[in-house]
């Protein structure tokens, strides 16, 4: 398979612990990332490199700082029957708090023989409204053979899921899309909390907002989504700034470039 191979060569299966004079010592080249990887908010924390993301982790809670990841046309596919779980990250040093959660359903077949219609519903089933989202898709790489490694704890934070299935899975979609077009996309998401959620919310994994920034290696596409956005909501409608996100989790996301925000970018990926 061509994109087993292309990735397979780039993948290295290791967790590192960022301390700062290691990062001044040494130059990891990792392939999710355009050419380096986004600041980390403290040494202690922890970066984990699977074959479709890497992720930043909060060795003390779990939650995720950010993901990062590279989706490319030969990547994209239906991830519609995809089976959905939630496992810790192994990869991760002492394992991953949260591991209570492994195996768990995301998901509930209600009882419909007493439904009118039930010879038509027997298949149905319902997505649990507390299941974690993924922050990265799984539609972005559901034709790999890589896809199971986004069912890990490291991949996933408190995405409400009417935001999470409106606006955010609407831009999935149109980077999916896209990608057709400009060959790859590079994306960075995470959640944002705010100081006064800092000790009430941040160990639930609880944010006031997500971002999403999206480049193609010259041009940035920042979006901001606030926590409680309705399904109906557009992700057109969320459109940030580079600067603007780098200031709310004050972390460089795109520490060796000087990338700019781009209108034309944001148009291509459906925005008028």
């Amino acid at each position: 398979m061509q994109f087993t191979h292309k990735f397979s060569i780039q993948w290295v299966s290791v967790c590192l612990l960022l301390a700062a004079a290691t990062i001044s010592a040494q130059e990891i080249n990792i392939s999710h990332c355009l050419r380096s990887c986004p600041d980390v908010s403290r040494p202690t924390n922890e970066v984990t490199l699977h074959h479709v993301f890497a992720a930043a982790v909060i060795p003390e809670t779990g939650e995720v700082e950010w993901v990062a990841y590279r989706v490319l046309p030969e990547s994209v596919g239906v991830a519609s029957l995809l089976p959905r779980w939630r496992e810790a990250d192994r990869l991760l040093r002492g394992g991953q708090p949260g591991a209570d959660l492994e195996q768990s359903p995301s998901f509930t077949q209600p009882d419909l023989s007493n439904a009118q219609d039930s010879e038509y519903r027997i298949n149905e089933i319902r997505v649990a409204a507390e299941d974690r989202g993924r922050l990265t898709p799984m539609t972005s790489f559901a034709a790999t053979p890589y896809w199971p490694e986004l069912n890990q704890l490291s991949n996933m934070s408190g995405l409400p899921q009417s935001m999470r299935n409106g606006p955010w899975s609407g831009l999935d979609q149109a980077i999916n899309e896209l990608t057709a077009l400009v060959a790859s996309l590079y994306v960075v998401a995470g959640p944002i909390v705010s100081h006064q959620s800092v000790g009430r919310d941040s160990e639930s994994g609880r944010a006031d907002a997500f971002f999403k920034v999206v480049s193609d290696g010259k041009r940035v596409a920042a979006f901001l989504f606030d926590a409680n956005l309705p399904p109906h909501a557009h992700f057109c409608g969320q459109v940030s700034s580079l600067a603007e996100i780098e200031g709310q989790i004050s972390l460089a996301l795109f520490p060796d470039l000087k990338l700019s925000d781009s209108r034309e970018l944001v148009v291509a990926l459906g925005c008028s």
